[in-house]
């Protein structure tokens, strides 16, 4: 069967003007101002691991202030990176593509954001949803400039008895769009009871002192421990809430854990899976802890971030499958002088190119 002349000339163009899509792993430096590395964003393909150079970097210099690269967000269809920046007090927006120190799109640096901890973004809803000053969770509209912005609503920090949020000092936060729920690591501010990890869920709508999450998981059947800041990612697809927690006081191996549960669990609910121990590369040296955690819905890769209290050594991306448990292998740990690294390695994201996720450039 011959193909019309003009299907044939439509393909050519296509594939002419349609360069192969590369996923890139995008890890940036959360490391203190005054360490190295710290604010630069580096750039790997996707299935890298080792001790690799960087593809490219992004760095601060005069046209691009960024201080810190806590966490990183890749939003697809504006093409580019959301960027929480915890000692620059703002969240910068770059092209995904920028490299050197290019200037950033869009800086919003809002007073009422502080020091942010990490940025989530709602595309269909056209909000941006942050961990601000530490303990509060904002949402702004995804193409907030400046710093003259009002936010769309707060959930308020809960101690003192300031709002019923129950908020502490939330580390982690995830959005499950699907269901309309922002997700929460957070710890209770409980001595008593050893400060216990919990995840807390609120309705994306949730606003103003009154506002009370949805459900807690806590709990000794969690595995959630205590006494260690939790970072939490969301597998929409599966429906599935990660989180990655310290090693708990009573386990001779010192290993971190990532610890999966379904997306409707409440309280002391029972995890689905845990990766854990020296086999899946958990097991934190004296002074390593977890700094991060992201995932991909394209290759359902969890991405694990481990930071170190040594400024003179390097953290690490350690890279699971998203059905991992146990003491499953890595399916990849990028750690090593050339990547660029610093002690510290925040959130991380992997960006992929539009045209080939459905198909259509927009």
């Amino acid at each position: 069967m011959r193909k019309s002349p003009h299907i044939v000339c439509l393909l050519s163009m296509l594939c002419l003007a349609t360069p192969f899509a590369q996923a890139e792993l995008v890890v940036g430096n959360g490391t203190y101002p005054s360490q190295s590395g710290s604010g630069s964003i580096v750039f790997f393909a996707d299935s890298a691991g080792g001790n690799v150079a960087p593809l490219r970097s992004l760095v601060p210099g005069n046209a691009n202030p960024i201080v810190t690269a806590n966490s990183v967000e890749f939003e697809p269809s504006e093409n580019v990176l959301y960027v929480a920046d915890f000692w620059g007090q703002a969240i910068r927006v770059y092209d995904a593509r920028a490299s050197g120190a290019a200037a950033p799109l869009r800086t919003m640096n809002a007073p009422l954001l502080g020091q942010v901890r990490a940025v989530r973004v709602d595309r269909a809803h056209d909000e941006m949803v942050a961990i601000a000053r530490m303990r509060s969770i904002v949402t702004w509209p995804r193409l907030a400039n400046g710093g003259n912005v009002n936010p769309i609503r707060n959930i308020p920090w809960g101690g003192n008895n300031v709002s019923a949020s129950q908020l502490n000092n939330p580390a982690g936060i995830a959005l499950n769009r699907r269901r309309g729920e922002i997700v929460v690591g957070d710890y209770k501010d409980d001595s008593a009871a050893g400060y216990p990890n919990r995840i807390l869920i609120y309705s994306r709508l949730s606003d103003g002192s009154a506002a009370t999450p949805l459900r807690v998981i806590e709990g000794p059947s969690t595995q959630l421990g205590g006494r260690s800041n939790v970072r939490v990612a969301v597998d929409e697809e599966t429906q599935t809430i990660f989180a990655v927690v310290g090693p708990p006081d009573t386990d001779p191996q010192h290993s971190a854990r990532v610890i999966a549960f379904a997306a409707d669990a409440v309280g002391d609910a029972t995890p689905l899976r845990v990766i854990y121990g020296p086999f899946a590369s958990m097991v934190m040296a004296s002074g390593e802890y977890p700094s991060g955690l992201g995932f991909d819905e394209n290759s359902g890769h969890i991405l694990v971030s481990i930071a170190t209290t040594d400024p003179s050594a390097r953290g690490r991306i350690v890279v699971h499958s998203r059905f991992a448990y146990g003491g499953a292998f890595p399916l990849a740990v990028l750690q090593g002088a050339n990547t660029g690294f610093g002690s510290s390695p925040g959130t991380a994201a992997v960006t992929f190119d539009r045209i080939f996720k459905d198909g259509f450039d927009g």
